[in-house]
């Protein structure tokens, strides 16, 4: 998960840019999964967040991490 320092809900599309490539850098050091992002706000709609999520699920119980 990636969250944005402000206490706003509304990036800039550049911050998300940057905050999803910084998301998928850390999966690939430390995962082995294919993500997709997932930035629906459900429970924290006043802070920016993105979730990686395996492109074909929601959660990543059971996912390997890097050997």
């Amino acid at each position: 998960m990636v969250v944005w320092r402000e206490h706003n809900a509304f990036p800039s599309e550049e911050v998300k840019a940057r905050l999803h490539e910084r998301l998928a850098e850390i999966v690939t050091e430390f995962f082995t999964f294919e993500m997709r992002i997932d930035d629906d706000m459900r429970t924290i709609p006043d802070h920016y967040h993105a979730h990686a999520r395996p492109k074909k699920g929601f959660f990543g119980h059971g996912m390997r991490k890097q050997p």
